[in-house]
């Protein structure tokens, strides 16, 4: 689908199931009835959002920040002082150790092990998600091994901490012991928890990347942006404390975060414009309809491709070169269509802690380090590397790209 019309149908029409249609091409998102386990709310979104939202509201976030700004600053003391590193592993293991953090609980978070082979696990499901295994499902390929073996791994071991949580003598205020005060049984726990990592470590893991690449190409918008941390830290603690950075920045309130870092708004709008890119999903579950002249049988799939609007130079002119200041407020860019946070019947339930998340981490990068882009021969350059598009899951770029960063701050 393509154009206004088709546009709003697809995200607005009641009629349009977000569940159904990805039904048969989500191929690497992990579900439990491929290794037999039944759950009661199945893939409903509805329920899905409710519990989200519950784990997510602002004072459990609150809460939780001095361990994430500790859990990150611990794996990055792993890096040293000064080298080089892929921002699409290391970075990604960021987003990957805040969100097990957030969506588990302590006992998990903390085992280093069991962390990698989540790890590993996850990356095997993404790698399942291969033609085959998308349009003949049934067919006995390595994929669907692969992907059985990987939830099955993943079910046994978030079953193992749950089991944990169960039986420990004093509660916690982890998402384990919240879902079990619920009421939920171990499969439904299991099932949410692996959907909100599944998503909120693909999505946000590409926005930090990214992120860290744009920044490092465009020092002009690396300037603002730490400018606009610096002052953060000026206004909201104290400028003469000896406590380390991540503790300093981790008693900054979460209104602060949220409402006064502008620059760092505009960054990840314009990030995810360029980068975030791909096919959306609905099925027609109810009757015909007709969009622009053409009909849409009950049961067709549809598929709604994000550049017709992010890469449209009727909306965003010279839409490939990354310009944050194209949203700043008065232009007429910033008015311009928008859905790279989801729009209509089905916005992103993850939006607020992924934005956190992001911040958290870039103000860590950009106050820490001093780092510069270079290619794998550990040149500079300020060439930015073009996405893959064909790469679903985490957009890596075409060519590999590199940080080469040394620490200015404690």
């Amino acid at each position: 689908m393509s154009g206004v019309e088709p546009r709003h149908v697809f995200f607005y029409d009641k009629n349009l199931g977000f569940t159904e249609g990805y039904a048969l091409l989500m191929g690497a998102a992990p579900k439990l009835n491929d290794i037999k386990v039944e759950t009661d709310c199945g893939d409903s979104v509805p329920i899905f959002n409710k519990r989200l939202a519950k784990i997510l509201r602002k004072d459990r976030i609150q809460d939780v920040m001095p361990t994430l700004f500790n859990d990150v600053n611990k794996r990055m003391e792993i890096w040293g002082n000064e080298g080089r590193l892929d921002p699409f592993d290391q970075i990604n293991n960021l987003v990957f150790q805040m969100t097990v953090r957030m969506a588990s609980c302590s006992e998990l978070s903390t085992n280093n092990d069991d962390l990698k082979r989540m790890g590993e696990m996850y990356w095997k499901l993404q790698k399942s998600a291969t033609p085959v295994g998308l349009l003949l499902p049934w067919f006995p390929s390595q994929a669907r091994s692969d992907k059985k073996e990987a939830t099955l791994g993943l079910f046994n071991l978030i079953s193992h901490y749950i089991a944990l949580r169960r039986t420990a003598e004093v509660p916690s205020s982890d998402t384990f012991d919240f879902l079990i005060a619920e009421g939920e049984k171990d499969e439904e726990i299991v099932s949410f928890v692996l959907n909100v990592i599944f998503a909120g470590v693909l999505s946000t893991g590409m926005m930090a990347c990214w992120s860290v690449i744009y920044l490092g190409a465009h020092p002009e918008w690396k300037a603002k942006a730490t400018a606009e941390i610096q002052k953060l830290i000026e206004s909201h603690t104290d400028t003469t404390s000896t406590l380390p950075l991540h503790q300093r920045l981790s008693s900054i309130p979460m209104s602060a975060w949220e409402d006064e870092m502008p620059a760092l708004e505009l960054v990840t709008r314009e990030t995810i414009r360029i980068v975030n890119n791909g096919t959306m999903l609905r099925r027609n579950v109810v009757d015909d309809i007709e969009v622009s002249g053409k009909i849409i049988p009950r049961g067709a799939f549809m598929a709604y491709q994000m550049g017709d609007v992010h890469l449209n130079e009727e909306y965003y002119p010279d839409p490939l070169r990354w310009d944050p200041a194209r949203f700043a407020r008065g232009s007429a860019q910033n008015a311009a269509p928008y859905i790279g946070w989801g729009i209509g019947r089905h916005p992103c339930s993850g939006m607020r802690v992924a934005k956190l998340e992001l911040k958290m981490i870039l103000a860590l990068m950009l106050t820490r380090y001093e780092y510069t882009l270079v290619d794998a021969a550990g040149v500079p350059t300020m060439e930015i590397p073009e996405p893959n598009r064909n790469d679903i899951h985490q957009v890596r770029p075409k060519i590999a790209c590199f940080i080469k960063y040394k620490q200015v701050m404690e």
